[in-house]
């Protein structure tokens, strides 16, 4: 098995493991914050934290997509767009994630959330 395909092995099981680690991160960047903000009339609910990640990561998988057909069709061949929807979209969508929920559970203890 030559170098290139135990590369692409190893990029497609972290594409498929990504959206698991942004579980696992924001899990644990979403406890952090609770125990940061005891005051539950202080802090964004569990639900609403959990919705605006889920529409972050709903919003740049497209990109991603995209991305990931550009920059695998002029070399890949015939099903080139699999790199996509399989590799960089969830890559993409995993970061987003843990970007988006580390910056919410980072503000300031001043913030106060919409209610």
């Amino acid at each position: 098995m030559n170098s290139l395909a135990q590369l692409l092995s190893i990029v497609w099981i972290l594409a498929f493991m990504s959206p698991l680690f942004a579980i696992v991160c924001t899990t644990i960047f979403y406890a952090r914050y609770c125990r940061m903000r005891p005051e539950s009339e202080r802090r964004i609910t569990g639900g609403a934290y959990s919705v605006v990640l889920l529409l972050c990561a709903v919003v740049v998988y497209p990109f991603g997509i995209k991305l990931g057909i550009n920059w695998a069709c002029p070399s890949a061949g015939n099903l080139c767009g699999l790199a996509g929807f399989f590799v960089v979209g969830p890559l993409v969508s995993a970061l987003a994630i843990v970007l988006v929920g580390g910056l919410i559970t980072s503000w300031g203890s001043d913030w106060k959330p919409f209610r």
